[in-house]
């Protein structure tokens, strides 16, 4: 949820717009006709050669529209006071300058004095900020995740000191929201682990699993806390290759709050990921297993990614990844407004994989085969029926489970869209409306039914 931070006071003094009368001694020998001009005129005389109008009536004309001169003046300077506050408002929030998502607020303020006293590390100048300033930042935002039993050994060698850390996460809020990825968390969720939050200063809190979207790799964890330093949000939209990053996490679970520098190094890179398809950026800083979960942050000290792979290929360094902060801000909103990601589209089906073997041996197509169809979903209404190969979302092929589900996050509840499927080697478009689907990242989700049809790929030698 921030674009670089406006860190600015607000000024204590409002707009004042003086308003200067002009007295009778120094009023020049003319009357005032229109604002800020002054013409002589002969006085209205009627036929006789009489005055029109008296001197103290036209005095106390003067007087009056002065008065409505003045009052008219003080509102179009109001109204134009609002309309540039307005416009400078409405700039800061469409560059994302305040996280607020429904009735949730995300991230911390520059010099924002927290709940229970505590005050966020002041920013006086966000571009200016030094490597050890953000280093000093990051010690009270980042936090080490231990999914592991303890052992004799802890993080430090030290016997008995320390539950080992398997990865990193940071707090996003106040109150003990964590985000952290969801590979870290995986198997201590699966297993009924206790997952442990390591903070800087050695305090222990055992964290729940708030929910999480495991295609996306992001988990949101909640601890039993109060009066944290959560970390700003940067705006991950406004990325340039080019600019310079800071990691900080806990590489092999040794090294804890190590930061390493580098670049952006590209944008919009789509990775797998053990079975996952993300969209990430490419930076270059140092990163290693234990780094999973951490910060990126940006020059200004605000996060704009998450830490979620790194290239291993020989002795190839420098390659990492990171899940853009805005995807990973809206998941956590919807996981803590909603208790579910919001918005995520559902087709009704139970799918299988056609590999290439699969389709050599039928005479098929590659993409995935319909194994069931929900009654009354999106896919039965779409008119799918088992048996039905998936090849393509929209623009998106679709070859495999992977770039199926893949294909679904370009699209919301609602959104229409044309499906194509392989029936009985003929290629049929079929025009699709979304169902929401609402579990998503829910952390206990029901498993899918056994599908009623027998599996094709069985029996294949």
């Amino acid at each position: 949820m921030n674009p670089e931070t406006l860190n600015e006071e607000p000024s204590d003094k409002a707009n004042i717009h003086s308003v200067t009368f002009v007295t009778e001694e120094e009023k020049p020998p003319a009357y005032m006709y229109s604002p800020g001009i002054y013409a002589s005129k002969p006085e209205p005389r009627s036929k006789n050669g009489d005055s029109v109008i008296s001197k103290p009536q036209q005095k106390s004309l003067f007087n009056v529209n002065s008065i409505l001169r003045a009052v008219c003046l003080v509102l179009i300077c109001t109204l134009c006071s609002a309309a540039a506050a307005y416009i400078v408002m409405d700039f800061r929030f469409a560059r994302g300058d305040f996280a607020v998502y429904n009735n949730v607020t995300l991230g911390g303020r520059p010099s924002m004095q927290q709940d229970d006293g505590y005050v966020a590390p002041l920013i006086t100048n966000p571009d200016d900020l030094s490597a050890s300033d953000i280093y000093d930042i990051a010690l009270t935002q980042v936090v080490g995740i231990s999914t592991e039993l303890p052992d004799s050994f802890g993080i430090f060698g030290v016997p008995g000191s320390m539950t080992p850390i398997s990865g990193t996460g940071f707090i996003i809020s106040n109150d003990g929201y964590i985000l952290t990825n969801y590979h870290v968390v995986e198997t201590a969720h699966s297993r009924n682990i206790p997952i442990t939050i390591v903070l800087s200063d050695s305090t222990t809190y055992t964290a729940t699993v708030v929910g999480f979207e495991a295609y996306s790799d992001v988990a949101v964890l909640k601890i039993d806390a109060t009066g944290l330093n959560p970390v700003i949000f940067g705006n991950s939209d406004i990325l340039r290759v080019g600019q310079t990053v800071y990691a900080v996490g806990n590489p092999f679970g040794d090294f804890v709050y190590t930061m390493t520098d580098g670049i952006v190094s590209a944008l919009d890179r789509i990775v797998s990921v053990d079975g996952r398809t993300i969209s990430a950026f490419q930076f270059s800083a140092a990163v290693n297993s234990g780094n999973s979960g951490g910060p990126v942050y940006n020059t200004a000290g605000e996060v704009i990614g998450i830490v979620t792979a790194k290239v291993i290929r020989g002795n190839v360094e420098g390659i990492g990844f990171a899940i853009p902060i805005n995807d990973a801000v809206e998941i956590a909103t919807g996981l803590i407004e909603h208790g579910y990601i919001s918005g995520r589209p559902f087709l009704g089906v139970t799918v299988q994989n056609v590999s290439s073997a699969h389709a050599e041996y039928f005479n098929w197509v590659i993409g995935v085969y319909v194994r069931t169809v929900n009654r009354s979903s999106a896919a039965e209404n779409a008119g799918i029926k088992v048996g039905d190969i998936i090849v393509a979302i929209g623009d998106e092929e679709v070859t495999s489970l992977e770039t199926l589900r893949f294909a679904l996050r370009r699209h919301r509840a609602g959104d229409t869209a044309q499906i194509k499927i392989w029936r009985n080697g003929d290629t049929l478009d079929l025009t699709i409306t979304f169902d929401e689907d609402e579990y998503a990242g829910r952390p206990n989700r029901p498993e899918a039914p056994e599908p009623d049809s027998p599996n094709p790929f069985e029996n294949i030698p």
